[in-house]
């Protein structure tokens, strides 16, 4: 039983840290709400993002591109996000074909990220949009992190795998399940 135990809590420990970031890299999170549809036909969603692990200063910013055969009618202009941001939008455009962006410039130096950045648009896919590609600039417009947004990761999961493994245990102790 004992060695049931350390196992389950090795595995639980390893999932936990597999899970954690190890480096200082840029992450976005985003949360997706799907909105009343106005328009026949029109399937009308909303992000919102959320930045971290990363400190933008003047002159810097991040874009997160929308793929031109997936979304269109990115809300133009953008919600304000605060003081210390300018946030633009250009549109998705098949016809060139060239994916639409949200992109925020840091107008000072060590510029808010306590507000959430919104956006909505209208999602040309099946089931619901994913994650975005998204590049990180500084003053110069080099290019300096990238990678992929994700959802908002739900903090329920890692209690009910917990709870489940826990479960297993008492369940074997009950009923004295031992190996055969």
């Amino acid at each position: 039983m004992k060695r049931f135990i350390f196992i389950t809590l090795f595995i639980v420990v390893f999932i936990s840290m597999v899970s954690m970031r190890t480096t200082f890299a840029i992450s976005i999170v985003y949360e997706a709400t799907d909105l009343s549809d106005t328009t026949p036909g029109e399937d009308v969603w909303q992000y919102t993002y959320w930045l971290s692990d990363y400190t933008f200063n003047t002159g810097y910013g991040f874009t997160i591109y929308f793929d031109y055969q997936l979304y269109s009618n990115l809300e133009d202009p953008p919600p304000a996000v605060n003081s210390d941001w300018d946030p633009i939008v250009w549109q998705p455009d098949s016809s060139l074909p060239d994916d639409g962006a949200y992109d925020a410039l840091a107008l000072v130096d060590n510029a808010s990220l306590a507000d959430p950045f919104t956006i909505s648009f209208v999602w040309l896919g099946s089931w619901s949009p994913g994650g975005q590609y998204f590049e990180v600039y500084d003053s110069s417009f080099n290019t300096v992190a990238s990678g992929q947004t994700a959802p908002v990761p739900e903090p329920a999961t890692f209690l009910l795998i917990s709870t489940g493994l826990l479960g297993l245990a008492g369940f074997k102790k009950k009923f004295g399940i031992t190996r055969g």
